[in-house]
């Protein structure tokens, strides 16, 4: 996923030299040690009593799984961009009020399918060449509220509806967040891999 700007609004990724990505538990001051003083830390597990310790060097430079939010109060809050129900707008805004100036937007690459009716809401992740076969046999259609694209089909006499993201819904999803008031966004997304 790439963005031509974002203007002020920072803009994390694996490639990113400010962010340090830790997929597995390490000794705390090593990690910290690591982190420098410009970087910020996502730690890929949520072992909570490393995190505890951590949290209380790095401070909001420590970002963390909503989750943990309350737990860890002086941390960065991930927020995930990927909702299947209610309003992605509405949802960042309760966000920023309820964690204020600690807000970072998790983009993810939204591609699920959902049965209709679907009252769980659970859906299955789609790979992205089934994806890219249901988009050349269905239009799509965006969602303003969703904040991301669809398309509805039947198979086998039963009703799916699959959300999707691409560059552009990403990218209206990063700057609702900027003007709800997080602090940046963050795509574990390698650079290369696109969207549709």
């Amino acid at each position: 996923m790439v963005f031509d700007n974002l203007g002020d609004f920072p803009l994390l990724t694996p490639q990113s030299p400010l962010l340090l990505l830790s997929p597995f538990p390490e000794e705390v001051q090593s990690l910290a040690l690591r982190a420098g003083t410009a970087s910020y830390v996502l730690p890929l597990w949520d072992n909570t009593e490393p995190l505890t310790q951590l949290a209380a060097i790095l401070g909001p430079r420590l970002l963390v799984p909503e989750k943990l939010a309350q737990a860890l109060p002086q941390c960065g809050v991930l927020i995930p961009s990927s909702i299947s129900g209610g309003e992605f707008r509405q949802r960042l805004l309760e966000a920023a009020e309820r964690y204020p100036r600690r807000c970072w937007l998790l983009l993810e690459q939204l591609c699920m399918e959902f049965p209709l009716p679907c009252p769980s809401g659970n859906g299955t992740e789609l790979p992205p060449k089934q994806l890219e076969a249901l988009l050349l046999a269905h239009p799509s259609f965006y969602d303003p509220g969703l904040c991301c694209r669809y398309c509805h089909y039947s198979r086998d006499g039963s009703y799916f509806m699959t959300l999707f993201d691409t560059a552009d819904t990403s990218m209206q999803k990063a700057e609702l967040a900027r003007k709800a008031g997080f602090s940046g966004a963050v795509s574990l997304q390698s650079s290369a891999e696109g969207s549709v």
